[in-house]
């Protein structure tokens, strides 16, 4: 599976067979959409993202959803094992879970290395803007970096921090986040995009390649692989995007409620 095509978003699925064993599929989807330089996929309906850390010897599941899921790699690589098959996923893989009626999808930490990734609920948006942890506040966090516009019409970067909260078994999860819907977004490696606002609020995940981003004031910021940028400033002077180290990017914009 190779994302950085760009003719296509490469994904697996893992579905329910008529025999009633769950398996993986590959499939396509289109970048049937443009947004300057970026080829964007069509939307799809969401409710939720999380992120969580799992330790290098975790063997057990993911928090589920009754309309699916889809699961991303941020950091390290993860094994799903269903029916007597697995896959390992890494930074730039997509895994989408259906509603397995008869089997769990067993997952561990692959190479017994820590791993990180993104949970999208999918279905109807839930409204509001996050949903409680049922987990304990722990002392970690996972860093971000929102961009809004400021009184100056101008974007300015803010340093921020998603709480972590413990899940059990060396589990560390943040609260929910409330989004509406979700697409797959690829750039070249020699993407400059001029100054642009953000065409919604959103929260931009690289899979590849990471972000290098200006704003008018001169600050840049880079976001790599696996980083969390919010991108909320939809109005004003906006902001330039570039590639970083002239690598090619995928990533993924989930449209915030």
């Amino acid at each position: 599976v190779d994302n950085t095509i760009g003719d296509h978003v490469a994904l697996t699925r893992l579905v329910d067979a008529p025999d009633g064993q769950s398996r993986f599929e590959a499939a396509t989807l289109a970048y049937d959409g443009v947004l300057g330089p970026l080829r964007q996929s069509a939307v799809f309906e969401t409710s939720a993202i999380r992120f969580g850390s799992w330790p290098g010897g975790y063997a057990g599941a993911l928090p589920t959803s009754k309309q699916g899921q889809v699961v991303l790699v941020l950091e390290g690589a993860v094994r799903i094992e269903i029916g007597g098959d697995s896959r390992t996923f890494r930074s730039g893989d997509v895994l989408e879970m259906g509603q397995q009626s008869g089997q769990t999808a067993k997952v561990s930490a692959a190479d017994g290395k820590p791993f990180r990734a993104a949970i999208l609920d999918l279905g109807e948006a839930m409204g509001g803007t996050a949903g409680a942890s049922k987990g304990q506040k722990t002392d970690r966090s996972l860093p971000f970096v929102r961009n809004a516009t400021s009184d100056d019409q101008r974007s300015h970067f803010q340093d921020g921090a998603l709480p972590y909260f413990n899940h059990g078994y060396g589990v560390l999860l943040t609260d929910d986040i409330a989004i509406s819907r979700f697409q797959y977004v690829y750039a070249a490696n020699d993407l400059r995009f001029e100054f642009h606002n953000a065409p919604q609020r959103q929260i931009v995940i690289p899979l590849t390649g990471g972000i290098e981003g200006e704003n008018g004031d001169g600050t840049t910021c880079v976001i790599p692989i696996g980083g969390v940028y919010f991108g909320e400033d939809t109005t004003g002077e906006g902001h330039i995007t570039k590639a970083l180290n002239n690598s090619i990017r995928f990533s993924i914009f989930a449209h915030l409620v």
